[in-house]
């Protein structure tokens, strides 16, 4: 059963959604690449209806602004797409990105301009793509995003997977002229896994003791704080 999480900013979309893991998921057994472990699981349809309000990025993922913004490039330039992986997101759906922008510059009312990562028979490999479907479509002048994905780890990956998203989403805004719209995203099989049961119940903890105005630095970064962080990284690099 979907449950739907609808909130102005990403961050706020982060911590409801994991709040609902914790509520509404049910533990299963299911397999793992190559283990079978007991996961907490649950289907969220999420709605970002403001991507660009604050607070910006939510703390509730393994790694801090730095990091983020080091995969936000992985994710948008491709920088790990020469590391040795079998796959990134980034090489899977990059060579059909022109095509998306063409489309809407065709036609800015298309519905066609989507893209497909989980293609041929890279899902039935031992580590198929999590994420599956990019669909961008302009509403109202401004563009939406929807992703769709067949599974997602809440708790380790899902603040930094829809961080990304929201970039791609902005870097294609920017390609096509238009304001950045609502954000939508679908986890099929949205779970945290035995081992970070506790780190879950941790991230809600923080949630809760943090709820006022005055501390949500305590458990978000700002825009500003992304903006910066993403000078600095891109500088560094630069200067390599």
């Amino acid at each position: 059963m979907f449950h739907h999480i609808c909130e102005k900013s990403i961050c706020e979309a982060v911590e409801a959604s994991l709040r609902a893991l914790q509520e509404y998921g049910i533990d299963r057994t299911r397999e793992n690449q190559d283990r079978v472990d007991i996961v907490k699981e649950t289907q969220l349809v999420i709605d970002v209806t403001e991507p660009l309000s604050e607070p910006a990025v939510s703390k509730a993922m393994p790694a801090d602004i730095n990091m983020l913004i080091q995969y936000e490039d992985e994710f948008l330039n491709g920088s790990s797409d020469d590391k040795g992986w079998e796959y990134t997101y980034h090489a899977l759906y990059s060579p059909f990105y022109p095509k998306v922008l063409d489309e809407l510059k065709r036609n800015l009312n298309s519905r066609r301009a989507c893209i497909a990562l989980g293609q041929g028979d890279i899902n039935f490999t031992p580590d198929p793509p999590c994420l599956q479907l990019l669909m961008f479509v302009q509403a109202d002048g401004a563009l939406e995003l929807t992703c769709v994905f067949r599974s997602n780890d809440g708790v380790k990956a899902f603040a930094m997977n829809i961080c990304a998203i929201a970039a791609l989403q902005r870097k294609a805004a920017k390609d096509l002229g238009l304001e950045v719209g609502q954000l939508h995203y679908i986890a099929n099989n949205f779970h945290a896994y035995s081992k970070d049961f506790d780190l879950l119940k941790t991230y809600i903890a923080t949630f809760d003791k943090y709820s006022d105005q005055d501390h949500l630095w305590r458990k978000s970064y700002s825009w500003a704080q992304h903006e910066a962080a993403e000078k600095k990284y891109y500088a560094a690099k630069e200067n390599e």
